[in-house]
């Protein structure tokens, strides 16, 4: 059996969402296995509803089986965020093709792919970056002057993100196929609902406000779960405020991916009132929004700078899978070629035969878990160890 994968976040699991699994199985007539971001997401936030939850909710929407992207790569760039998706579904050894949603469909991906996975070329992105150029915009003057012409400006997070799966594609010989498929919400920054289709950042604002129109852009099962999600920002903040003030600007970038002295920059910020200012006061032209939030979640995660480092996922963890999921897990036991962890066991770290690299992104996601499980206001969530309570979800 072959699978079609996706790399998501679900943060909520939206109709634009089914859709792009609807279509993806249309296009290759297979089943769907997802590598999904746990508890924390790529733009530097905690997950609106557990990954369990959401998983389940995936499956029930059209997914077949989400397995779990580890925290390692879920707050990092979008170069190792799609690294360390596609290096999970290529080690499950039954997918075959990767669909991507994206905002420009009649995009020539693999070719810009090719173009950005040449030395010279990264070289040149670098010193770009080091100017105080946005990222997309370097990839777009990088393609301008390679004669690449781009439908419109590669500025769309989701356009980045499939570039970025395209480029570990190939860079790594994959034997996996990327298709593309034109996302029909707003955006993926977008704020409006107008329609049954919107953008999850549009849903969590909406939300988050009292607005009862992201009713009408989620499925039935999701409407259920949305009025109870959500975490205690206000304690998110005097949790990294704490880190800020307690350590010094050497021992924040020992910490997180800092760079080019930003660790000052996030060290000043601890006299700040609140997370959205503290980011506000760190963000620039050259640091953006997203890339604030993540360095702070990191810091919060205290782990050596070196855990940030991780170049492919070292296991599979499974979070939910329908009667399909199963028959897919059954033949993966024969064709993955990583650790496949259904229920995770408190001795787990006393595993021998366990390579490193999987030692140091399961403690990282065990960590990343409990300090989401802190901001949590219901009880049975607020515990220590729910990676060790909670099973995968088996979705009839």
């Amino acid at each position: 059996m072959q699978a079609t994968g996706i790399i998501a976040e679900y943060n909520p699991f939206h109709n634009g969402h089914q859709y792009h699994i609807r279509q993806a199985k249309k296009l290759t007539q297979q089943p769907v296995i997802v590598a999904m971001s746990g508890s924390f997401m790529q733009r530097g936030e905690p997950a609106i509803l557990s990954k369990w939850q959401r998983a389940a909710l995936a499956v029930s929407c059209g997914a077949d089986l989400v397995l779990e992207l580890p925290c390692a790569f879920t707050l990092r760039s979008a170069e190792f965020f799609a690294q360390g998706g596609v290096s999970l579904l290529a080690a499950a050894g039954c997918v075959n093709a990767l669909c991507c949603g994206v905002e420009s469909a009649g995009c020539d991906f693999p070719a810009l792919a090719r173009i950005a996975c040449d030395a010279n070329v990264q070289a040149e992105l670098q010193a770009l970056l080091r100017q105080g150029t946005s990222y997309a915009s370097a990839w777009e003057q990088l393609f301008a002057a390679h004669n690449e012409k781009l439908n419109k400006p590669l500025s769309s997070p989701n356009d980045i993100l499939a570039l970025s799966y395209t480029q570990a594609i190939i860079r790594h010989s994959y034997d996996i196929k990327p298709l593309y498929i034109q996302r029909q919400d707003s955006g993926y920054n977008s704020t409006e609902i107008s329609s049954t289709l919107a953008s999850a950042t549009a849903i969590r604002q909406a939300l988050a406000t009292g607005n009862a129109s992201w009713q009408q852009a989620v499925p039935p099962a999701v409407q259920n779960a949305l009025p109870h999600a959500g975490y205690d920002e206000r304690l998110l903040w005097q949790l990294i405020c704490y880190r800020l003030r307690l350590l010094s600007p050497e021992e924040i970038a020992a910490r997180t991916e800092c760079s080019e002295g930003l660790e000052n920059r996030l060290k000043q910020a601890a006299d700040c009132r609140s997370l959205a200012e503290a980011v506000a006061a760190c963000s620039s032209k050259r640091y953006t929004a997203s890339r604030c939030r993540r360095l702070l979640l990191q810091l919060l995660c205290d782990v050596p700078r070196e855990t940030w480092a991780q170049q492919h996922a070292a296991y599979l963890r499974v979070l939910a899978f329908n009667d399909t999921g199963r028959q897919l897990l059954k033949q993966m036991k024969k064709t993955a070629v990583l650790p496949l962890i259904t229920k995770l066991g408190r001795g787990w770290q006393y595993d021998v035969g366990q390579a490193e690299a999987c030692h140091t992104q399961l403690a990282l996601e065990l960590k990343a878990t409990d300090i989401w499980s802190l901001l949590q206001k219901r009880t049975e969530l607020n515990r220590q160890g729910n990676d060790y309570y909670l099973s995968p979800v088996y979705v009839k």
